[in-house]
């Protein structure tokens, strides 16, 4: 049997032990973690179970009537610097959840667990109430910070009800992602590292790509043509050493990113190689996907065929 002090501390053992923040809204005299009137017996978790999630999603239950994310996020800048922009970058992400009747309103909370790709420290927001909608569900606000150089958020979004529940909706267990800026922040090619060739008869020689790693589950696809899109060629996620599919090459020490590769060697030459990349996470678990493009702005990267003189 845990006792209700036990409770606490073990909660607040874990959010330390993952370098837990609180962000976003400042917390006035209140706790965080509600503790429920009655505990029940249960079993003490291992540190190895409780470090895969972050605290909301260890407590809560996982549960999209009570709580979700409605898809919807706007940034305000912070800080305005006329020599470097925005100090910092005020995402507000906007949930739904369902009121609870005879809820204590006191006890009653909704935020999000947040990190970026950059650092992976558990940090905690705290929303206000905006709006009840028609059908009585309530519309809630919750304000990030963030520096201006780490715009790209995964979080989950949790719900204390006021009577004893924590609710969740973590994407089922993929987070939710969002992007403050141009989708390059998260996926972009390198052109300096690019060797492809193209002649009459081949496309040879390898794209790299940087990517934001938001997940262990990633979803990279090529969308190539030689012949102005007549056909096209699509091309996704290989292994090391297999041609004309994506692999991982390496890890960069900074920002928490990745350099992806495809090894092309496809038997259709033509006046040009014209691609874009995109890059998908939620592709596993029935989550909800979201999609980054890379395509030059629109207007696609375009690899011109050798001429010979």
């Amino acid at each position: 049997m845990i006792s209700t002090p036990d409770l606490f501390t073990s909660a607040m053992a874990r959010l330390r032990r993952r370098g837990a923040g609180i962000g976003g809204a400042a917390l006035t005299g209140s706790v965080l973690l509600q503790l429920p009137a009655q505990i029940a017996c249960t079993d003490t978790p291992e540190l190895g179970d409780v470090d895969q999630n972050d605290w909301a999603q260890y407590e809560g239950q996982r549960n999209t009537t009570m709580v979700s994310y409605t898809g919807s996020a706007w940034s305000v800048c912070r800080f305005p610097n006329t020599r470097f922009g925005c100090g910092s970058v005020e995402v507000i992400v906007k949930l739904r959840v369902r009121p609870v009747t005879g809820a204590d309103i006191n006890w009653k909370r909704v935020g999000v667990v947040y990190k970026t790709p950059e650092d992976q420290s558990e940090r905690t927001a705290i929303g206000r109430y905006f709006a009840t909608w028609g059908n009585g569900d309530e519309e809630w606000h919750v304000p990030v910070l963030v520096s201006s150089a780490q715009k790209t958020l995964l979080f989950d979004a949790w719900y204390q009800d006021g009577a004893g529940h924590t609710y969740l909706d973590d994407n089922n267990g993929e987070l939710h992602v969002y992007n403050d800026g141009p989708s390059y922040q998260v996926v972009r090619v390198e052109p300096w590292r690019n060797t492809v060739v193209v002649d009459d008869d081949r496309v040879t020689g390898s794209i790299s790509i940087q990517l934001a790693d938001l997940d262990f589950d990633k979803q990279i696809d090529l969308y190539a043509t030689t012949d102005g899109w007549a056909s096209v060629i699509e091309l996704g996620v290989g292994t090391p050493g297999e041609r004309n599919r994506w692999y991982w090459a390496e890890d960069y020490a900074w920002s928490g990113r990745e350099r992806w590769q495809i090894d092309l060697d496809l038997p259709q030459g033509g006046d040009a190689l014209e691609y874009a990349v995109v890059y998908r996470h939620g592709v596993v678990n029935g989550a909800r996907s979201y999609e980054f493009w890379d395509n030059n702005g629109g207007s696609n990267h375009v690899v011109p065929r050798i001429v010979v003189p």
